[in-house]
């Protein structure tokens, strides 16, 4: 049995002289899929939710306790909570991708999270929209003055360090999702392949727990960065 190992996803077809990809896809499916479980839990709000209701309104909740506990803050965890959570979960989601009987075999399946184009994508686009968020929050020229200080030569490196410093942070978030994900996923693969039936299962309990942990690093770290730069900086 033949297993494909690459850092990006599988080309299916092209569209207007675009290449999309099997994770492209998976990540469209399972974008759609979330935001039709949750119009499908809110469609009908009541004051006494149903079973459905109960259930999601309890992972919103959880999730958003544990970024406040972050921030420290109510109202910033009211500002971040939108992004962090549908992040949280919009990957958690794509990381359960991972330990499907098959990935790996199947050109269609694989994880979104082991392509390093996705991971990139989602730290990029985080990122842009923390700082986006920041400069009309705090203002232009206060934002700016963190990664350019003229006041001493001393604060202008430390300011020089500051701007490197978001760029390795914004391409670590990616990396750090993508190879974990993409070890896991080559280890199932493996194991798969070596032996498919009873073997793979503490492999598959480890790897959904690497799936959990790994979208709240992820979340986390966002959350954090968010409160850092819409924070005013006295020093």
């Amino acid at each position: 049995m033949q297993i494909h190992i690459a850092l990006s996803g599988e080309p299916l077809f092209n569209l207007f002289g675009i290449e999309i990809t099997n994770t492209f896809v998976l990540s469209v499916l399972i974008a759609i899929l979330m935001m039709g479980l949750f119009v499908f839990a809110f469609r009908k709000k009541e004051i006494i939710p149903g079973k459905v209701q109960n259930f999601f309104e309890i992972i919103l909740e959880t999730i958003f306790s544990l970024f406040d506990s972050m921030t420290g803050d109510r109202k910033k965890t009211e500002e971040v909570f939108p992004l962090s959570a549908t992040l949280f979960l919009f990957i958690f989601l794509n990381n359960l991708l991972e330990i499907i009987p098959g990935l790996g075999v199947f050109p269609f399946l694989r994880s979104p999270s082991s392509d390093l184009h996705f991971t990139l994508a989602l730290a990029i686009f985080a990122m842009a929209f923390i700082h986006i968020v920041a400069l009309k929050k705090i203002g232009v020229i206060d934002h700016f003055k963190k990664f350019f200080n003229f006041k001493n030569p001393i604060m202008f490196f430390v300011g020089i360090l500051e701007g490197m410093g978001e760029f390795t942070r914004t391409f670590s978030l990616g990396v750090r999702l993508f190879g974990n994900l993409f070890a896991g996923e080559i280890l199932l693969m493996i194991v798969y392949v070596m032996a498919p039936y009873f073997l793979p299962l503490p492999f598959l309990g480890l790897e959904l727990f690497v799936a959990f942990i790994q979208a709240l690093v992820f979340s986390s770290l966002i959350t954090v960065f968010y409160v850092y730069h819409t924070e005013h900086q006295e020093h």
